[in-house]
């Protein structure tokens, strides 16, 4: 049997919890995972997934107009109000969850 050696590694811990979890249900520990990573790595003679930074399909503007367009293709045209909405998420001024309770308390 090789001799094992140590290898450590820093992350948040709620990185760490949420990986442990899925780990679990796999039935696999980190250590178990993290050399089937590594021999993944020397198998295929680099990094097994695609690191890029990757661009976004449709800028902001596009996204909301894409929308736009296909609901009022479904016959449920956003209003300016909605619109409005998509633009503050698209820009990251509020979250999804925030437009959810901003449109519930128009209803």
């Amino acid at each position: 049997m090789e001799t094992m050696d140590l290898v450590q590694a820093r992350t948040p811990k709620s990185v760490k919890t949420m990986a442990n979890d899925i780990l679990d249900t796999l039935g696999l520990n980190m250590s178990t995972y993290i050399n089937m990573a590594l021999k993944q790595l020397i198998i295929q003679g680099g990094i097994p997934f695609n690191v890029k930074v990757s661009q976004a399909a449709y800028t902001p503007g596009e996204a909301i107009r894409e929308i736009d367009a296909t609901l009022k293709m479904e016959g449920m045209p956003l209003s300016s109000d909605d619109l409005d909405i998509l633009k503050e998420i698209k820009s990251g001024k509020i979250t999804t969850d925030e437009a959810r309770q901003k449109i519930l308390r128009e209803v």
